[in-house]
């Protein structure tokens, strides 16, 4: 390496070395290049006395109100998320459950309309449409406690 490529590089890594963020082999070429070299000596001098400045400056810091703030918005947001999640996690567990009521409702419906045995008669499509209508009053039913129970829950919130 030229002796000028040599200066140009020591320069470009003075401030990383004011700075203690270079490793030890680097900070000892750097060392033993400033022991002959008094031109990036003074340069080093310059960037420890702006260093020394920059430590000395009163870091601003934010005011009571603004912290307050900031906490009660980070606050809002993370109960936002963690109704979102319990709102999920009740409309998975309602399908579920009207699922399982349809599924289990099936049987129950048949045997109390006309017994077991009525499974292959030729009144078929009019038991369908009267356990369709079950099924979609269930699934409104499910529905309608969802909403309600959500809003019951927003309301206490505003409330607390």
């Amino acid at each position: 390496m030229s002796l000028q490529n040599e200066h140009a590089e020591i320069r470009k890594q003075l401030s990383l070395y004011v700075a203690g963020a270079l490793n030890s082999d680097t900070e000892s070429f750097i060392l033993k290049h400033l022991s002959k070299c008094s031109e990036c000596a003074a340069e080093l001098e310059r960037w420890q006395s702006i260093t020394g400045g920059l430590r000395r400056l009163h870091t601003p810091q934010p005011s009571a109100a603004l912290f307050a703030r900031t906490r009660a918005i980070a606050e809002a947001r993370l109960i936002e998320q963690a109704e979102q999640r319990h709102n999920r996690i009740v409309l998975i567990l309602l399908v579920v459950f009207s699922w399982a009521v349809t599924l289990a409702g099936w049987p129950i419906f048949r045997f109390a309309t006309g017994g077991v045995l009525s499974l292959l008669d030729l009144q078929f499509r009019e038991m369908w449409i009267l356990f369709a209508a079950f099924t979609a009053f269930t699934w409104l039913a499910g529905g309608s406690a969802a909403v309600l129970l959500s809003a019951r829950r927003r309301q206490e919130r505003r409330l607390a």
